[in-house]
């Protein structure tokens, strides 16, 4: 089984986790932690996710981040490396959020880091492109 961390700056962590909640309910194995360095130092920060994962005794973590090189990021990127299976992922949003908690469980960590970067893709579209796609399946599905 895997499991998820979702950490970034401010209450971007916590903030997901309320809209998760008010979603999908509470899901096992799934921790979040917020990084304000005008509360804790990296370190802290560091130590807080190692403390949760020492009691989860996993092999798997997904680390879920908000951005690329932040210090969330440098902290999972080098707790990841004391795991068999991790990886850390930038760029979270709540609908790869639900889809990837919802799939942890049934699928091998490598399908469900695939899966993760394919939702959070997905996850990022626009009316408009939306409204064309219906259009189109629409079309299909006359036979015109």
């Amino acid at each position: 089984m895997t499991t998820l961390i979702v950490s970034g700056h401010g209450h971007f962590a916590t903030g997901l986790q309320s809209a998760l909640e008010q979603i999908i309910g509470q899901y096992p194995k799934v921790a979040f932690f917020d990084f304000d360095d005008k509360q804790i130092t990296p370190e802290q920060l560091s130590q807080n996710i190692k403390q949760y994962l020492s009691a989860e005794n996993e092999s798997a973590v997904l680390f879920c981040c908000d951005i690329l090189g932040g210090t969330p990021f440098r902290q999972c990127a080098m707790l990841a490396q004391q795991f068999e299976s991790a990886e850390v992922v930038v760029g979270t949003n709540l609908q790869m959020l639900i889809e990837t908690i919802m799939a942890k469980d049934e699928l091998e960590f490598a399908e469900l880091v695939k899966q993760a970067l394919a939702s959070a893709n997905q996850g990022i579209t626009t009316l408009s492109a939306q409204q064309r796609t219906k259009r189109a399946d629409r079309t299909e599905d006359d036979g015109i």
